[in-house]
């Protein structure tokens, strides 16, 4: 995902203190929490925000992932809708191509015309293989120009053990991903709310009212059973099994669980709930609070001003085993003293964040205002002005 390089760091160092990010459990207030998820082939629980691992098992493996490809093609729909450059009242017209497919479908006809928004509900709530095709067509020209789209959005988004070779998900030996990058597109995905209403919607139905009305059945049934859910895509074909990407939000912390290669539809379910379930359990997201005492004037040598202003930067937001939070410790690196010139931004330290001697963070201290360097012309200057008041 996008992050910083400060952030990187956080990662890296943060995965070394917690017990959890590989193994299905967390300790949560003095007691195990476990995810059984024994059932998936691959699984992976992070949060969404961060991209942080919670819990894992093959997550880096390679598999088909059936209709959870979805994901991808309305991440670049969404995108498009941002730009200006589609909209829900746009008006798609079904291709012979995208008629052409079976599975899940709402039966297009091949001339037949659709609003954006109706193609979008239809595939977000009952994964229609035939509005997805006439979707991308309606984008790209072709599935097969939107399928490099996708596979492009997933080199940017660091998928990279991630190749599509259809919009929908039918199987292929080519095309394929892990838990690990589903993950990342749908915590990208949840980062635009247009899908929301049809996300949270249990049935609804297109071209209602009409002799051809199609009912639309959420194939999510944790929207009705699991507390803070907030989406996001099932997916099932032979070779592929029962998958699932889920998202859920609770207080502060919106967490994504991908389960892979699932026997059936229950496990998949069960697998997603108790990942979801070791988060909320587990975990807390904490936004550590440096001592704004600590902000001290750092003496510049050679400058206009004899010190420079001090403020924090770049402090992140960690993702902690419950009860941790509270005993985060905090120590400060900063210079005796720097030379002029000194840059408003520039790093002149460090705050190191710890629990229990183990690095979980860091933030930089910078200069809160420019400083320049005192010269011949600016000494002369302040001579002139301290003896003739100009």
């Amino acid at each position: 995902m996008r992050i910083n390089k400060l952030r990187a760091v956080w990662v890296i160092t943060a995965a070394a203190v917690l017990s959890c990010i590989f193994a299905p459990q967390a300790r949560a207030e003095g007691r195990t929490v476990t995810a059984d998820i024994k059932s998936a082939k691959a699984a992976i629980l992070t949060e969404s925000s961060t991209g942080m691992a919670l819990c894992g098992l093959n997550e880096n493996t390679r598999l088909p992932i059936a209709s959870v490809t979805k994901i991808m093609t309305l991440l670049i729909a969404a995108e498009e809708i941002e730009s200006g450059a589609l909209s829900f009242s746009d008006t798609a017209v079904c291709s012979e191509h995208a008629n052409s497919m079976d599975g899940s479908v709402i039966w297009l006809e091949t001339g037949e015309e659709m609003s954006v928004g109706d193609l979008a509900k239809s595939i977000v709530i009952a994964s229609a293989n035939d509005a997805c095709v006439m979707l991308a067509e309606h984008i790209a020209g072709s599935e097969e120009a939107f399928v490099e789209r996708m596979n492009a959005k997933a080199a940017e988004l660091g998928m990279t053990n991630t190749h599509f070779v259809n919009c929908v998900g039918y199987d292929d030996e080519r095309h394929y991903s892990t838990a690990r990058d589903i993950a990342v597109m749908a915590a990208e995905l949840r980062r635009y709310d247009i899908y929301d209403e049809f996300l949270m919607t249990r049935l609804d139905s297109v071209r209602t009212g009409t002799p051809r009305e199609t009912q639309l059945l959420n194939t999510n049934k944790l929207i009705t059973s699991y507390s803070g859910i907030t989406g996001l895509k099932t997916g099932t074909t032979d070779a592929a099994g029962c998958c699932f990407a889920a998202t859920a939000k609770r207080g502060n912390m919106e967490l994504t669980a991908v389960v892979l290669g699932c026997d059936s539809d229950t496990d998949r379910f069960a697998a997603a709930r108790a990942l979801l379930d070791l988060g909320f359990d587990g975990y807390e997201r904490v936004t550590p609070r440096p001592d704004v005492s600590e902000l001290l004037e750092v003496p510049v040598e050679g400058g206009v001003k004899r010190g420079v202003d001090t403020r924090f930067a770049g402090v992140p937001e960690l993702i902690l085993p419950k009860g941790s939070g509270s005993k985060i410790k905090y120590s400060y690196s900063r210079p005796a003293a720097i030379e002029a010139p000194v840059e408003k931004g520039q790093v002149l330290g460090f705050v190191t964040m710890t629990v229990d001697g183990s690095i979980i963070g860091n933030a930089k201290i910078i200069a809160a205002e420019e400083v320049a360097r005192l010269d011949f012309s600016r000494c002369l200057g302040y001579i002139l002005n301290a003896l003739f008041g100009f």
